[in-house]
């Protein structure tokens, strides 16, 4: 049996994911007329992508139907259409165009593919949105624009600080200072570096060390967007805003922030630290505890863990680097969803004392469940392929 999933409205609700999940038929993925319109919904888009891969990584019949009236659009210009790039690029994949009668004619995408592989961010590339996408699976998994052209497998960390100087040139302008734009640069490509390198050491393979066959993905995503931010009020002569100890008043104000988001089509936090499968009789506060043991490897020297195949490197450093940019981080693999935020005016769980010695106001390696927000015990999510990061950060 046929199961038709109209994009993106289709993968938006867990349970219609879960529903077509259970099929073993055919999946087409017909995108949606409105497709290009500016709409928001209530899930982020790489969530909506980790969904597209786990159904593309399950079955060999898939088709994706385009409507005529946005196809050539989106085949110009792959790399502002995330989710649509993606599915250009999964495995096994036939490509139709929907005529205004209902016709299908199947096409060949791959123009538009390697559009996407040769893709090198512009100047204007944080105008809108952008993906950079490695078709590992296609032999595409080392784009120019993310690692070297020497022939070294290693990330070239200096792509990413080109990325990042570009960003902070268009979008600093209300830094309080030079100093701190500088600093606010440093820990966005701590961000971007350190999530992206953890998809290549570890994203990329399976439970035996192979790379990932069928529709192995990854991805790093960069957009605008809008948020609702609680901005101080000042309440007098004497406030000082930033004494830990203050009382804040705060009113809403809608600010632009920058989203990142990183995602693979690997096997997930639990399978790459404990070498073993993630089965549904897993319980999920053993999967909580791994994403956990992950987020403390650089935390916590004593821990021993120091060899570089698990998974979680550089986590931590994330969690400090969002607490230095007031951002806010999703985590999602498996079956479990952290969650953490350091926006302003939104109260800040699981920090060190200011009078500690060693980390003083710094976040301890502690996540909240990303369902209640509130809780450290995790509430169970349907299991997803891969894992996804996204970070949300407010721009000055």
């Amino acid at each position: 049996m046929d199961e038709k999933i109209v994009l993106p409205l289709g993968l938006i609700a867990p349970s219609d994911f879960v529903e077509v999940y259970k099929s073993s038929g055919r999946y087409i993925f017909q995108i949606s007329t409105d497709y290009l319109k500016s709409i928001e919904y209530d899930v982020s888009e790489v969530l909506i992508i980790q969904r597209v891969i786990s159904l593309a990584q399950k079955s060999n019949q898939i088709e994706v139907w385009w409507p005529r009236s946005i196809a050539n659009f989106v085949f110009n210009s792959p790399t502002l259409f995330p989710l649509l790039a993606v599915l250009l690029c999964i495995d096994s994949a036939v490509h139709k165009i929907v005529g205004d009668s209902g016709e299908k004619i199947e096409i060949d995408v791959e123009e538009s593919r390697q559009r996407i592989y040769k893709f090198i961010p512009k100047a204007d590339l944080f105008s809108d949105v952008q993906i950079m996408l490695c078709a590992d699976s296609r032999g595409h998994g080392r784009p120019h624009s993310l690692y070297s052209k020497s022939g070294s497998p290693s990330i070239a960390k200096d792509k990413f600080e080109s990325i990042v100087d570009r960003l902070m040139a268009s979008l600093s302008t209300g830094m309080p200072s030079a100093k701190h734009a500088i600093k606010f640069s440093q820990a966005m490509g701590t961000i971007v570096a350190e999530l992206f390198e953890n998809t290549d050491l570890h994203g990329r393979l399976d439970l035996n060390g192979i790379p990932v066959k069928k529709s192995g993905l990854r991805g790093l995503i960069f957009k605008r967007i809008e948020i609702e931010k609680n901005s101080p009020v000042s309440s007098g002569e004497n406030y000082d805003e930033n004494s830990p100890k203050a009382f804040r008043k705060f009113t809403k104000q809608k600010v632009g922030a920058l989203e990142i988001s990183i995602f693979d089509s690997g096997i997930g936090f639990y399978p790459s630290f404990t070498k073993t499968s993630l089965l549904e009789t897993t319980k999920i506060e053993d999967e909580w505890e791994v994403l956990h043991r992950c987020l403390k490897r650089h935390y916590d020297d004593v821990s021993g863990v120091k060899a570089v195949s698990h998974r979680g490197m550089g986590l931590y450093e994330v969690l400090r680097a969002l607490k230095f940019v007031n951002g806010m981080i999703e985590v999602r693999s498996g079956r479990v969803f952290g969650f953490r935020t350091f926006l302003p005016g939104q109260m800040e769980f699981l920090i060190e004392s200011f009078e500690s010695e060693l980390r003083p106001g710094m976040p301890k390696p502690l996540l909240l469940d990303g369902n209640r927000r509130v809780s450290r015990s995790p509430t169970p999510n349907e299991y997803l392929s891969g894992s996804s990061v996204r970070v949300v950060i407010p721009i000055y």
